[in-house]
């Protein structure tokens, strides 16, 4: 068995892990036990099987992470999905240069797409759909120039649509639906033979009416949008001291022409009267000639003293009032 080439155990009934005899099967090219009821993991001792170009264990209950150990082989195909992997896909792909088809969907895979797919210049095949993938789709994949089908569906995907994915030219199938992808679905190069189901679930996307999706905004357009806005927001935003002011005074008009309503007889009170005339004698002799006994404070247009002007302060001070009502009317505002 040491020097066996081919082992087929397809489509049975096996149970339990695989077993750690079968990575001493450094002969072993083809390794296929896809389909049965396998549990556990893939060993790190899987490097051991330096022959080994064909490893097939799909549709069993295999879980935990991918061993590095698969990145150092030779593999043209490697089949893992419908299986319970997680974590992230390995990030060093290079030695896998020869792979011409990947099928890791189906699994609890995470993170973000390596970069490192790009190396894969002989893919012709690559599916990670129904995973958990994040970030956004590597604007690198467009070196895969052999690439004929790429299903990165039913993942958490964003941003945009990588234009450079214009440049596979043997691309005939791409899907990409039910992500959360966003912007233009570019039209060219082969873009332009794909239908609307390789789009399907992204919201956010826009493009041909071809795609089912919404037609995109002209970049100028869009620009034009986003300044008028800014626009209106400056404007908002320097306005706002000015309604303030405006507030202000009309919530001061309101107050003083409620204190008329309540207080006629002021008015008819002042009418006839007439004003004393203050000399200047009076003025200093009031405040005792501008005394610090006097004194009560600096305002904005000079000095504040106490004084007494006998009965003319008191005519004075209605009058100042009066005229504070009559300039309140100036504004046509009706209080409630």
């Amino acid at each position: 068995m040491y020097s066996l080439h081919v082992l087929l155990l397809y489509n049975n009934a096996l149970e339990g892990p695989i077993p750690l005899s079968m990575y001493q099967l450094v002969h072993m090219y083809a390794f296929t036990i896809g389909h049965n009821v396998l549990i556990g993991s893939i060993s790190r001792s899987i490097n051991n099987l330096t022959s080994l170009i064909k490893l097939d264990v799909s549709s069993n209950n295999l879980s935990s992470t991918l061993p590095p150990g698969l990145c150092e082989l030779d593999l043209f195909v490697l089949k893992l999905q419908d299986n319970s992997f997680t974590s992230h896909l390995p990030l060093n792909l290079r030695n896998l240069a020869m792979m011409d088809y990947i099928d890791i969907s189906t699994n609890k895979l995470s993170g973000e797409l390596p970069a490192s797919l790009s190396k894969l210049q002989m893919l012709e095949y690559l599916n990670l759909s129904h995973n958990t993938f994040d970030g956004h789709i590597p604007q690198q994949l467009d070196h895969m120039v052999n690439v004929g089908a790429i299903d990165l569906s039913h993942n958490k995907l964003s941003g945009e649509i990588p234009k450079s994915l214009e440049k596979l030219q043997h691309i005939h199938v791409l899907d990409l639906s039910f992500n959360l992808l966003e912007g233009e679905i570019p039209s060219g190069g082969n873009f332009a033979n794909l239908s609307a189901e390789s789009f399907l679930g992204n919201y956010a996307l826009c493009g041909a009416p071809k795609f089912l999706a919404p037609l995109c905004l002209d970049k100028t357009k869009r620009q034009s949008k986003s300044n008028a806005a800014r626009v209106i927001a400056a404007c908002a935003i320097g306005s706002l001291p000015l309604f303030v002011i405006i507030y202000t005074l009309i919530g001061i008009s309101c107050y003083r022409k409620k204190g008329l309503l309540k207080h006629p007889d002021d008015i008819e009170t002042l009418r006839g009267i007439t004003l004393p005339v203050i000399s200047h004698r009076e003025l200093l002799h009031a405040p005792s000639n501008f005394s610090n006994a006097n004194f009560l404070g600096n305002g904005s247009f000079g000095s504040v003293y106490k004084g007494i002007l006998a009965d003319g302060m008191t005519v004075a001070v209605k009058v100042l009032n009066l005229l504070f009502e009559g300039a309140s009317k100036s504004f046509d505002i009706e209080c409630t």
